[in-house]
This record gives C-alpha cells, structure tokens and sequence, in this order.
C-alpha cells in the first residue's frame, strides 16, 4: 500500500514539476518575444494546469500561420466605445454574412466559438472590450466567466497601480499643470470602465471631484465641466451640480452639451417644466444642434 502511495506522490510532484516548467516556459517566451500571444494569456496557463499551456501554443502556431485557405464564420471585434456597437459594420474584405456582433456570439455561438472569441480578445487589447468582458462575465460558460473575470481583475491591478504612481506624481509636483492633466485623465477612465464598486468608487469619485476642480481653477475647459458635472451625478450631489451648470451657462451660453447636461439635471430632479423651458430658451438662441442632441429635444418635446 505505501508504494501505490509513493507512486501516486511521485507522479503529483511530476505533474507539478512539469505545470511550473511549462509556466516559466510562457513567462519568458511572452517577455522576449518567443510567443506570439498576449501577456493575460499567462494566467490562463496558470489557472488551467498543462491545457492552458496546451492553448497557449495553439494561439501562438494560429499567429504564426496565418489563413489555411479555409473561410469560418468569424466575430467582428469592434470597439465597444463605438456607437456602432450593436450594429454590424461590414469589412470590404469579408462577406457580410461571416460576421457576428460581439455582444450576439456570447448568446448564440457555440461554446467553442464563444471560448475561441474570448482568447481572441484576451489575444489582442482586453482594455479595449471592458464593456464586452463584463458580459462575459455574466455569460453561461464557467470557463468564459473564468477568462472574463481574470483579465478584469488583472486590469483593476493595473490601474490601481497606475493610479498610485499619478497620486505620488501629483504629491511631489503640486503645481504641475502636465501631471493633473494626465492624473484627471486616467482616473476618469477608469472610472468609466465600471470596474469599481462600493466604497472604492466613491473614494475615486470624491478624489476625481477634488482633482477636477482643481484643474479648473487652474484653466477652464468644458470638457472638465462637463467631466465635474458627470461625476456629481454620480455621487447624488445635486446642488453642487447646479452651480456647477450655471457656470457652464454663463460660460458657454451656445454649446449644445450644455444644453443637454442641463436636461439630464433637470430630468434626474423631475422636473419636466423647466426642461421645456430650456428647450425654448435654445430655440430662441437658435443653437447649432447635431442629429443626437435634436434625438434627444425631440424626446422631451413628444
């Protein structure tokens, strides 16, 4: 009996020796340039002893060999800050039938097809499909989940890390124009990405409020009212959006982003005469309104 117990420690301490071999093999070939893959690709070897590893090397030979002259039904990555985003947009290259919508091959692919679109997008930039990674997610799939919820947390590491790097910057050059600059912009970023919850959102939120503010004492730009306003809404505080908005107004009396962000407060508030007043306000100042903003009066005046 204790040798089929030796046996068994033998082959444990095998299989262990060969998933760290086969880990230090994927860290040093994704950091000199041996394997042709993403480097979030790395957890997905470690979490998935030997087939993560397996994977790995398929993507790499996939990068490498390019084409077989065979034509699969492919998922269009499109970036998902676009306003096409639920659309199918048509590559001249490919047949607009060999293309399916992010957001639709999580629901309707198989679950190969779903896996293989996970690993493309974990491949490529995962920074760029946040919004997509967050579906997946919630996705059926525990092995898309597992991918999707490790890439997540692996990008709040990074931007934690970023974030304390800006926060010791700004520290050490108070008055740096340049350094708030990219500190505001980074923060605000990753807060839009929706990756932070509870008490940690609103700790950012309170330190993007002071930051911001700030920077427009410093110069004022809409942009950052705009940004200011946004984030007051975020944290419910209402009366300091307001005054915030009648120094947009008083700023920039013909710009149709305020117009609209003084329809947002004024909906959030309920209070639907005052929005028909602004509404008349803009035609009498006969503001320049693009087709999304002339969507968004015609909803208010319906």
């Amino acid at each position: 009996m204790k040798g089929v117990y030796v046996i068994m420690i033998y082959i444990f301490l095998m299989l262990l020796l060969l998933h760290i071999i086969c880990c230090v093999i994927t860290f040093l070939g994704i950091h000199m340039g041996f394997l042709n893959i993403h480097k979030y690709m790395f957890f997905v070897v470690v979490f998935l002893p030997l087939w993560g590893f397996m994977l790995v090397l398929i993507l790499h030979f996939q990068v490498m060999i390019k084409g077989d002259g065979v034509k699969e039904i492919q998922v269009e990555k499109m970036r998902l800050d676009s306003e096409l985003y639920k659309g199918v947009s048509v590559d001249d290259r490919k047949n607009a039938s060999s293309i399916v919508p992010l957001e639709e091959a999580l629901v309707i692919n198989s679950a190969g097809q779903r896996r293989e679109l996970i690993m493309d997008v974990l491949n490529d930039n995962p920074r760029e499909y946040i919004e997509f990674l967050q579906k997946a997610g919630d996705n059926d799939d525990t092995e898309v989940v597992h991918y999707a919820v490790t890439a997540m947390v692996e990008i709040s590491k990074e931007n934690d890390h970023m974030l304390q790097k800006f926060e010791r910057k700004h520290s050490a050059n108070p008055g740096d124009y340049t350094v708030l600059d990219e500190y505001c912009s980074f923060l605000w970023n990753c807060l839009e990405q929706n990756l932070m919850q509870g008490q940690v959102e609103i700790m950012n939120r309170n330190t993007f409020n002071e930051l911001i503010r700030e920077k427009l004492a410093i110069k004022e730009t809409l942009d950052d009212y705009i940004r200011l306003v946004k984030n007051l809404f975020k944290l419910n505080f209402y009366t300091e959006a307001g005054e915030a908005i009648k120094k947009m107004d008083t700023l920039y009396p013909e710009s149709e982003d305020v117009l609209l962000i003084k329809t947002e407060y004024y909906a959030s508030l309920g209070n639907g005469d005052r929005i028909k007043e602004i509404l008349e306000e803009a035609e009498n100042k006969k503001i320049y309104l693009s087709a999304a903003a002339k969507e968004v009066i015609a909803f208010w005046k319906s």
